[in-house]
């Protein structure tokens, strides 16, 4: 018997290994999908959120949870304002998973994270600050890591346009990149989190890379975005300054040497996610 869950995802077989696994931000963009593909294999699953009763950030309600978990899948995510703001959460997240999960015997945590952050920071940047700290305290725990870096889904240019468009006019940085399908990463966090229970990852620090299969330009994808949407939208592309934005333009946030590139194109997933308007995908 098997159960297929998500666009273009493998078939899964229900008669592997059931474990109890807790997804923290299991109500998120990628943590909904990943506790959606768990249940779909027969796993249990705990969601570590504080719309259920459970703070990572306050330690409230996380070691109770915790008990009798396998795996740890760390999906969190924040919008904050200041470099410190996004280190002193995401820090104190993965403190606090380590802890807890060391206490009940998890055997390991699976976090995911961003391509090509190392040395990122400040600014437009702030928020590498604070995955970077996720990163460093995740790995200085007693318990097993595997961090599985992304490159920006494709809904990432959209997700810019709410932000930042103002009126006609939307300044973009000049910034290459190679989005992928959120729900191929979803699938991603789920393999990693059976191969820790089954005994099949080697180190107890693994990291894996996660990137799509094209490489772009930022400022095209969020033309196509505004013209899929209807909206009359100038794209301005601007050129940041400092060390960050410069590593950046160089491509660092897309894929590096022996990432897995894995899901389907920028324009597919356009196409389904305004399929009303996805005539201008063959212009």
């Amino acid at each position: 018997m098997t159960t297929t869950v998500g666009v273009g995802a493998e078939p899964y077989p229900t008669e592997e290994k059931r474990m109890r696994v807790a997804v923290a931000g299991g109500t998120g963009l990628v943590g909904s999908r990943v506790v959606d593909r768990l249940r779909a294999r027969g796993d249990e699953v705990v969601v570590l959120a504080r719309s259920v009763g459970v703070d990572i950030v306050a330690d409230s309600g996380l070691s109770e949870a915790l008990t009798g978990v396998e795996v740890v899948v760390d999906t969190t995510s924040v919008v904050a304002k200041t470099s410190q703001e996004y280190v002193d959460f995401f820090g104190t997240v993965a403190r606090n998973l380590q802890k807890a999960a060391a206490a009940a015997g998890v055997h390991r945590i699976v976090t995911l994270s961003i391509v090509g952050i190392d040395g990122l920071g400040g600014g437009a940047f702030a928020h590498y600050d604070g995955k970077n700290a996720q990163e460093r305290e995740t790995e200085s725990g007693t318990v097993p890591t595997a961090i599985l870096r992304a490159t920006q889904f494709h809904d990432f240019a959209a997700q810019l346009i709410d932000w930042v468009a103002k009126g006609p006019l939307m300044p973009c940085p000049k910034q290459p990149v190679q989005t992928v399908d959120v729900d191929v990463v979803a699938d991603e966090l789920v393999a990693l989190a059976h191969e820790a229970a089954s005994g099949g990852l080697a180190s107890d620090r693994v990291r894996r890379d996660i990137a799509g299969p094209e490489k772009g330009v930022l400022a095209d994808l969020v033309r196509a975005v505004a013209k899929a949407r209807g909206r009359r939208l100038l794209v301005i592309p601007v050129w940041l300054p400092g060390e960050a934005a410069k590593k950046v333009r160089s491509g660092v946030l897309q894929a590096p040497a022996g990432a897995k590139i894995a899901g389907g194109t920028f324009d597919a997933w356009l196409a389904r996610a305004y399929p009303k308007d996805a005539d201008h995908l063959a212009t």
